[in-house]
């Protein structure tokens, strides 16, 4: 790796190294966090309170589903990487875990107690 890889590296910042897709990815499981319905609240079928209350339980296990598909196809082609690529995906492999992680974290109290 050469200092211009390096340079390249930090000129393009996290979201830059992260590409489009992987940044909605992202914001998606920031705003399933903030959506999050209390414990117990009813389900409503209609209006601006189906979101939090249907919609968000609903897609938070697809988001981490895709969280955990992409720290794994990060870490599959990592493999085959080397130098300035290598580290791009070591960042997304990382940034996917810990966005996962902190998901399930947010979400399993709401889903155990839906199971009681």
């Amino acid at each position: 790796m050469t200092k211009e890889d390096s340079a390249e590296t930090t000129e393009q910042g996290i979201l830059g190294q992260l590409r489009p897709l992987r940044s909605a990815l992202i914001l998606g499981a920031i705003i399933t966090i903030l959506g999050k319905p209390a414990a117990g609240t009813p389900v409503e079928y209609a209006g601006w309170e189906m979101v939090s209350s249907l919609l968000m339980p609903v897609l938070a296990p697809l988001i981490f589903m895709l969280l955990m598909l992409d720290a794994l196809m990060s870490r599959v082609w990592m493999s085959e990487a080397e130098g300035t690529e290598w580290k791009r995906l070591r960042l997304v492999f990382r940034v996917d875990l810990i966005a996962g992680l902190v998901l399930l974290a947010y979400w399993l109290p709401y889903f155990i107690a839906l199971g009681r």
